[in-house]
Parts: C-alpha cells; sequence; structure tokens
C-alpha cells in the first residue's frame, strides 16, 4: 500500500514543482521541502535541478544531509553517483570552507557499478571540482591538474578532464594544458585536446609552430576547431597565417571552413580580412564561395566587399549553370 501511494504521490510533486516556474522563489522553496528520500529519487533529482538553477540558502542543511544519505548507501542507492552529482551541482553556489573536506573527497571518489564495472563517477567529480573551486581556487588548480591527466576520463564526454581543461584555462595555467597537447594521450580525447589548446593563447610564440605541426593534419574536427581558436586569439596576434591560408584554399571539409571563416570575419583583425579576400577572389569551389558569401555579409558594407559578394555570387550561378549542362 505505501508504495502505491508513493507512485501515485510523485507526478503529482513534479507536476507542482513544475508548475511554480513562473515563481523562481517559490519554486526553489517548494523544491527544498522534497529533498527527501521518502519520496523517491525522481522527485528528488527533479528538486536538485531546480535547486542547481535558483541557488536557495535554505536548502543547504538538506542537500547536505542528502548527500551524507547517498554516501552512505551509495552501492545501493546510487551506484553511479548519479544523485551525488546532482547535489553537488545544487551546493555549489553554497558552500562553505566546512565543505572543503567533502569537496576534496568528491573529486577524488570513483564508482564501478555491475553489471559492466565501468568507471562512471566523472558527472561527480566534474561538480565537486567546480564546487571546490568556488571556496579555494588555489587548491582546485591542483586537483584539475590531476583530473586532467586520471586515466578514468570518460571517453565519450572527455569528463572531468574537460572541465579540468576549463578551469585551468581560465585561471591561465599554461604549463599543465601545453603538457597536455603534447602528451602522447592527447590522442584519446580530442574534445580535452581542444579545450587545452583554446585556452594556450598565453603560450610564448616560438612554440606556436610546433603546434601547427603536430596538430595540422589531425583527423578530429574538434582539435582543429581548438586549434583555430588558439591561432586565431593568441595575445599576441594572430598566428600560423600561412597555414591558416593554405587551408582555406585546400580544405573540402566544409563545416571546418565555416568555421574558420565566419571566426576570422568575427575577429575584426585587418590581416585576417585581408586573408579573407584573398581567399574570396581565388575561390572556385561553390561550396565555399557560398559559405564565404554568408560570412561576407556579416561585415559593414563598403565598396570593396559590395564589388567582392557581387563577383562571388556571379561566380556561384556560373557554377550552378555548370552543373545544369554537365
Amino acid at each position: 500500500m505505501p508504495s502505491t501511494l508513493m507512485a501515485t504521490e510523485q507526478p503529482t510533486k513534479i507536476q507542482q514543482l513544475r508548475s511554480l516556474a513562473a515563481q523562481p522563489a517559490e519554486q526553489a522553496a517548494y523544491a527544498a521541502t522534497l529533498l527527501q528520500t521518502k519520496f523517491g529519487q525522481e522527485v528528488i533529482f527533479a528538486a536538485l535541478q531546480i535547486l542547481e538553477k535558483i541557488p536557495f540558502a535554505q536548502a543547504r542543511p538538506a542537500l547536505l544531509e542528502l548527500y551524507a544519505y547517498y554516501t552512505r548507501h551509495g552501492e545501493t542507492r546510487d551506484p553511479s553517483a548519479f544523485t551525488r552529482g546532482a547535489i553537488i551541482r545544487s551546493l555549489r553556489q553554497l558552500v562553505e570552507p566546512t565543505d572543503l573536506s567533502l569537496l576534496v573527497q568528491a573529486t577524488e571518489t570513483y564508482v564501478f557499478p555491475p553489471p559492466s564495472f565501468k568507471e562512471e563517477g566523472a558527472p561527480l567529480r566534474s561538480a565537486a571540482l567546480l564546487a571546490l573551486n568556488e571556496m579555494d581556487d588555489q587548491l582546485a588548480r591542483y586537483h584539475a591538474v590531476r583530473l586532467l591527466a586520471n586515466e578514468h576520463t570518460d571517453p565519450m564526454s572527455g569528463e572531468p578532464a574537460l572541465t579540468a581543461a576549463r578551469l585551468l584555462g581560465a585561471q591561465e595555467e599554461v604549463l599543465p594544458l601545453y603538457f597536455y597537447v603534447m602528451h602522447a594521450g592527447a590522442a584519446i580525447y580530442p574534445e580535452v585536446t581542444a579545450e587545452c589548446l583554446r585556452h594556450l593563447t598565453r603560450l610564448p610564440t616560438t612554440l606556436i609552430p610546433g603546434l601547427v605541426q603536430r596538430f595540422a593534419s589531425d583527423a578530429s574536427s574538434m582539435v582543429l576547431v581548438g586549434l583555430f581558436d588558439l591561432l586565431l586569439t593568441h595575445r599576441a596576434g594572430p598566428q600560423a597565417v600561412d597555414f591558416l591560408r593554405d587551408f582555406l584554399a585546400s580544405t573540402v571539409q566544409y563545416d571546418l571552413y565555416r568555421y574558420l571563416v565566419t571566426t576570422m570575419v568575427a575577429a575584426g583583425q585587418a590581416l585576417l580580412f585581408d586573408e579573407l579576400l584573398v581567399a574570396a577572389r581565388f575561390e572556385q569551389r561553390r561550396e565555399k564561395i557560398v559559405i564565404l558569401c554568408e560570412a561576407l555579409r556579416l561585415l559593414p558594407a563598403n565598396p570593396e566587399i559590395t564589388t567582392l559578394l557581387a563577383q562571388l555570387t556571379k561566380r556561384v550561378g556560373s557554377a550552378k549553370q555548370g552543373l545544369r549542362h554537365s
């Protein structure tokens, strides 16, 4: 009888929680009342999603108590640490110095649930690292370096190494990021490598050619996007322009071409603008001409761009005509 009653109550509580969407304070306050194991994980998780978006100080004791419960009963109640990760995300804006040991322990938590016994605690470690950074960014750097190099990185998401790379990049910790991209393991997690690359904007310019040589022919589009971001936003100005010019001329990876052209336009650098004009004048592939037109139309109109767009539009028309006759 009690289990039947609980099953009928759960949708009602979740519906009531969602009905308060237009009243954030009331929604968060109601969510805090649902942080009780008697309501079941579905209700608890719905409440945690709200509290992650709307920090609610009064929920802190209940969040800590809930985390302790799932830590004690993790093997049976939270084998993948999924709920614990959600709790830490909700606590992120509410952490206090007394939470330090809890957060450090969470960054060091690994779970291997059956039947596959594959490690699944990456979301918890990522959330704990970000929460730790709110309290002690110096200590968080050390744990970020550890998680960047840890063998239990999720192959699907790249976590927690991806979060670690972002945190280190935001704190301008260049050395561990440079080590990561130059390490043989960089090929295993392309999303992490890309994140490290885009944050190396303080790297000495004498080291840029080595990175270009290492990643210019990378098969991963993620890595190439990270490399483009680095080259276009380096603090000393655009780097490896010859490489960018050759890529524009030779690539047939049109998604990457669109990303590079659009980013070059958005950069607002005269040097990059001149390179785009040269690429536009000589480009013959219809797909790339269309992309160039889209990007150039984002710029303020001037006689040079207007003339060039007219020429490109005519060239696209000629290409269409040629296709009809072929």
